[in-house]
This record gives C-alpha cells, structure tokens and sequence, in this order.
C-alpha cells in the first residue's frame, strides 16, 4: 500500500471547509490561548517554567522526548509508567502512524474496532498488515462485543487496535470489558493499541478506568495535548509502554520520520500539565453545559433523532430516521454551513449508515445547535 492511497478523509474535508460558519463536528476542547496559559501558570507559581519558555535554546529538543516533559506526562498514569515508559511525538497522527510502523509487518494480521479515526487502521495497512474489523453497536452502548474479537483472531494476530474513550460515539469502555480484552489478548498474545487521546474526559470522572497501559505490560496507551487540553497547536503526542523493548522500537521509529520537535511546544505542554485540573474542569463544565442543551433538543426531535447520550470526550453519533442516508443530510448541512461528519468518514457498515459525528466540546457549540434547529425545522416539511 502506498502513503496516497486512502488519503483522510476527515482531514480532506476540513481543508475544503476552513471558512466554515458552523463547526458542529469539532471533536478538541475548546482553545487554549497563549496568554491565558501564562496566566496560569503565573498564578500556579511556576515562574521557572514562564523562563524557560522565554529564554530557551532553539536547538534541536530531545529525540524521543526530554526527559523533564516525560516525567510530567508519566504522571498522568500510575506507578507502572514513569519518563522511561513515555515516548514523545509530534502530534498524536504521528505517534498511532509510527507505533504501527515500528511493530508491524507484511504477513501480520491487526483486529481494528470500528467505527474508529481513520488513521489507526491506514496506519496498520501502510505497515502491510491485514485488517479484520470488529463493528461497536448502539445496541449494546457501544461497548465491545468479546466474543466477535476472539472469533476474528488468527494465528498471525499480533494487535488489537481500539479506541477508547470512543469516538465517534463517545462510549467509554467498562472496567470489567477492559479487564476481559486484557484476558483475550494475553490469552493469544497479542499486543492492545488504545487510542486514549480524549482520556480525562469523561462526564462523570468516576466512571475513568485507569489507562491500559497501567494494566498491561503488552500494551501501548496514545495521548495527546489535542484533545483534552485543546492544545493541538503545541503538536505534542506521546505512547505510554511498559515493555521497554517496545519503547526502543518506538524511539527507532521516530528517529526516521520526526526526530525533532518543537521545545516551545514541550514547555507549553508542561505549563498546561502543572495546571491540568483547572482546564480539565473548565473544559469539563462547557462539555456539560452544551450536552445538556443537546439532551434537550433531541428528546423534542427523537422522531428525526436518536439520541446515545455520550459518557466521555466531546463527540456523539445521532442517529437520523429521516428519509434518506446520514452521508446526504451532512451534504445538505454542508450546503447550509455547518460542518458534521457523516458515516463515510468513518467508512461505517452498512448498518450505520444513519449515523452521523457532532462536537459539543467548544463554546461555539450552541450557536452551531441554533443554525442546525433552524435547518431542521426548514426542512421537516419537505420530509
């Protein structure tokens, strides 16, 4: 397979649609400003970190992460992750890319849980391995279906590939789920790729697991200061492993393709963790606030809608019970100005063809709902 082949979809879309009105598909949290950052990190009293953003090198940063951001970010998992078990990337593209660069071959076999972002499965194929899919369901809350896993593994398995907190649907994996995938794949071998990139927010924090990189040592956990954080402009990814040899190949890897990255963004990255709790909570509180707004309105539509109420990240999939395909309604939406991804961004089964992607983790949400209602109401007649 060459790169071009399957180009991303999502992100071919978004390059055609910069000016959009209506960005009703945003999945990150709201934006961080610069400024705002400083503040905090003013208020937090981490002076030191203010001087060295100001007064740093321009020299190439650490390959594979300095060592002072891994520490910070190991501390986002538990004792089973420290700096040494932290890989850094530039973005977390470039880290689910490479991951799958370093570990797999021609002639491997992957298990991909879909619907999923597009780029974990492509990731797998550029590698050269074979994909089998294993569809989510709404019937079940999106939750894995164990049981079509272990039908799908072969003996060239080598990775399961799943993302968790979900998206699109915004499902969040049960514990007890978890632990079983865990069983299965020690089971038969097989190595876990979990794309936590929208970990951190969930609705109810207490329904937050700990990460499987905690819990399995053949496992690697993908972040990113994107989502959670709304900081995707830092371009900071990482991979958490605890199998060291894993992490060397990881490093290996990068030294290819990314071996320098920005040390701006890494100190950004570190004022954001040491005031982590206070975004995390802010971007928490307008994700609740713009949830209940959508409650609203889809229980006052269920007739067009059907609504999975989202337990983590900033994303959901409706379901559209109007008289054609939800690939057309995103068409027309498009049309209207406003931006959701329908099913064929995430090449969805037939079955989930009547499924499409919003964001409701930005600010700009509500008047994204308010021009989606208006579009709506338009066009119920001529259903």
């Amino acid at each position: 397979m060459h790169l071009l082949e399957n180009p991303i979809r999502s992100e071919e879309l978004l390059s055609k649609t910069v000016d959009i009105a209506h960005r009703f598909y945003a999945s990150s949290s709201e934006p961080l400003q610069h400024a705002e950052l400083i503040n905090w990190a003013r208020n937090n009293g981490d002076d030191v970190l203010i001087k060295m953003y100001n007064d740093h090198p321009l020299g190439y940063a650490e390959s594979g992460g300095t060592a002072d951001l891994r520490e910070a970010i190991s501390q986002l998992y538990d004792a089973n992750i420290s700096a040494e078990n932290i890989v850094i990337f530039p973005g977390a593209q470039t880290g689910m890319t490479l991951s799958a660069q370093a570990l797999l071959k021609p002639g491997d076999h992957v298990i991909i849980i879909t619907p999923s972002y597009q780029s974990l499965e492509e990731g797998a194929k550029l590698a050269g391995a074979s994909v089998t899919r294993v569809p989510l369901s709404p019937l079940n809350d999106w939750q894995i279906d164990l049981e079509a896993v272990e039908a799908a593994v072969l003996p060239n398995t080598k990775q399961i590939i799943l993302n968790d907190p979900h998206n699109p649907s915004g499902s969040l994996m049960t514990h007890a789920i978890k632990q079983q995938l865990i069983e299965l794949s020690t089971k038969h071998g097989i190595r876990i790729f979990s794309d936590e990139v929208y970990r951190l927010l969930e609705i109810n924090p207490e329904d937050r697991s700990p990460s499987v990189a905690d819990l399995y040592g053949q496992s690697m956990a993908l972040g990113t200061m994107a989502k959670p954080f709304g900081a995707g402009g830092v371009c900071i990814g990482w991979v958490a492993c605890q199998d060291l040899a894993i992490v060397e190949k990881l490093k290996r890897a990068q030294h290819i393709y990314s071996v320098c990255f920005s040390r701006a963004g890494e100190i950004q990255a570190m004022m954001i963790l040491q005031v982590r709790d206070k975004i995390i909570s802010r971007n928490l509180e307008i994700i609740k606030s713009n949830l209940e707004l959508l409650d609203r309105y889809f229980e006052s539509n269920d007739d067009l809608f059907g609504w999975v109420r989202p337990k983590a990240s900033g994303t959901g999939f409706v379901e559209f019970k109007g008289p054609f395909d939800a690939d057309r309604l995103a068409d027309e939406l498009l049309a209207a100005g406003i931006l959701v991804f329908g099913p064929a961004i995430f090449d969805c089964a037939d079955n989930l063809k009547q499924y499409f992607r919003i964001g409701f983790s930005r600010r700009t949400m509500p008047a994204s709902l308010t021009a989606f209602h208006n579009f709506i109401a338009e066009q119920r007649s001529k259903w």
